[in-house]
């Protein structure tokens, strides 16, 4: 585990440097400077909502106070993220352990779990998604040790980090009240009960409050985009619960081991016992849950990274379960499965943050703007749209030191240069040929960054 994590930390290095780029930067971290800026607090109003996408602020909090504590260069907030993913790896082998009492299962969890593209991507990405399921599977973690203090604790700080840590929170009181009134079982009661539902109290106070804020309970742009279609729900359901989360990224060869294990554990040792009880487990509620609200709300490859936990587990359960059939067989089954992961480590045809391919995007960002900042625009105005609208807002993005031009992000322009990136501004609002011509372009994989100058 320890030379994994350094090969994980070794591999993820560079990265700790690129500037912020797409949501990281549109959102959450201009909300987390505007924070350190105005004031650390978790009430709504302590971030615009255009910069906070209504979501609540505690990974705002935490990562401002990062910065307090250790400075604003855009290594500080990767490298927390990074800091992140190897307590949330951590935390998936005590979850494992906790469900199979096998030390390596747990091993091979914390391993398959690192080489995830997903993971690899989001691992210094200053997004939701990491800490997010960091306070999750340790929730889980203490829930199953029975301690509902640290459960609740770390399950509060889940919906306080996003809205889908509601969805554990509802787990949690419905495997309590399962326990209660279904199945007698005494060790559970009123105590446990009110304990896990502090984190629905707290989401709830949060509701009111930024409703007495924005006038709104939910942001209405991530309302407008939920749907109770029923083929929308299975769509989403395939696309991503089942698609991204067991097929894509080359989990596809974890998942040919998972079924044929599977198989041959019903068949020979659990079939006749297999009753409906074990849907009324604590992961099991959690989830179809999660699955259940994923396919109502808009998606996004990345928010699935909360369910790579589990997977995981359940990929390296299936890899060490074959040692019945030869005791080699698990070693050799690991290293080709993860050996397979890399293959599918970075996609160089189209947009996601969900894998190493993320970097072709702020490869060209950065190419722009040192072109359009290396004097030859001195004393300009270069106008600027999403994705790279804040680029040239603050140094604290990582793009500049000194400004060599001057900047313009407003959307009514007659700038003479405008820069467009595709992805971006330039999928949805091209530049018209008969006003503009193009000066310079920049290419990376899928990803292209422009700068035209309007016709005199």
């Amino acid at each position: 585990m320890v030379l994994a994590s350094i090969g994980f930390v070794i591999y993820k290095f560079d990265d700790l440097f690129l500037p912020y780029f797409w949501d990281e930067l549109a959102g959450y971290v201009s909300g987390i400077f505007h924070m350190v800026d105005n004031g650390i607090s978790l009430l709504p109003s302590a971030v615009p909502p255009e910069l906070s996408y209504g979501h609540p602020l505690f990974m705002h909090a935490t990562m401002a106070t990062c910065i307090k504590l250790f400075g604003d260069d855009v290594y500080i907030l990767h490298g927390i993220t990074l800091l992140f993913t190897l307590l949330l790896a951590f935390g998936v082998y005590l979850l494992s352990m906790e469900l199979v009492k096998n030390w390596q299962i747990a091993v091979f969890s914390f391993v398959i779990f690192l080489v995830q593209p997903i993971v690899l991507a989001q691992s210094t990405q200053v997004l939701l998604e990491v800490l997010l399921a960091l306070l999750t599977v340790y929730a889980l973690v203490f829930y199953l040790r029975k301690n509902y203090m640290l459960a609740a604790f770390f399950c509060t700080l889940a919906v306080l980090t996003k809205e889908t840590g509601l969805v554990l929170a509802i787990a949690f009181v419905t495997h309590i009240l399962a326990q209660i009134l279904i199945f007698k079982n005494k060790q559970y009661g009123i105590k446990q009960l009110l304990f896990l539902s502090i984190p629905i109290v707290i989401f709830v106070l949060f509701l009111v409050i930024q409703k007495q804020t924005f006038g709104w309970y939910l942001n209405p742009t991530n309302v407008g985009k939920t749907k109770l279609n029923l083929s929308s729900m299975l769509q989403k359901t395939w696309d991503y619960s089942l698609e991204f989360t067991f097929v894509n990224q080359g989990r596809f060869m974890y998942s040919i081991v998972l079924i044929l294990s599977a198989v041959i554990w019903l068949i020979k040792d659990k079939l006749h016992n297999l009753k409906f009880e074990i849907f009324l487990r604590i992961i099991p509620i959690f989830l179809i849950g999660f699955t259940l609200f994923s396919s109502i709300a808009d998606a996004l490859d990345r928010y699935f990274l909360l369910l790579i936990p589990f997977i995981t587990i359940a990929f390296a359960w299936s890899i060490d379960f074959l040692k019945k059939v030869n005791r080699y067989l698990p070693f050799g089954l690991l290293v080709i499965c993860v050996m397979g992961s890399f293959f599918f480590i970075s996609n160089d045809t189209k947009y996601s943050d969900s894998d190493m391919g993320y970097k072709h995007m702020v490869r060209t960002n950065k190419m722009v703007f040192d072109y359009v900042n290396s004097g030859e625009f001195e004393g300009d105005t270069v106008n600027f749209a999403f994705p790279m609208k804040l680029a040239p807002v603050d140094t604290r993005f990582g793009y500049y030191e000194k400004l060599k031009f001057i900047p313009d992000t407003s959307v009514l322009n007659n700038t003479e240069f405008r820069v467009y990136c595709m992805p971006g501004n330039l999928d949805w609002n091209k530049p018209d040929s008969h006003n503009f011509t193009l000066l310079k372009t920049f290419v990376s994989g899928y990803s292209k960054s422009a700068v035209y100058k309007r016709i005199e």
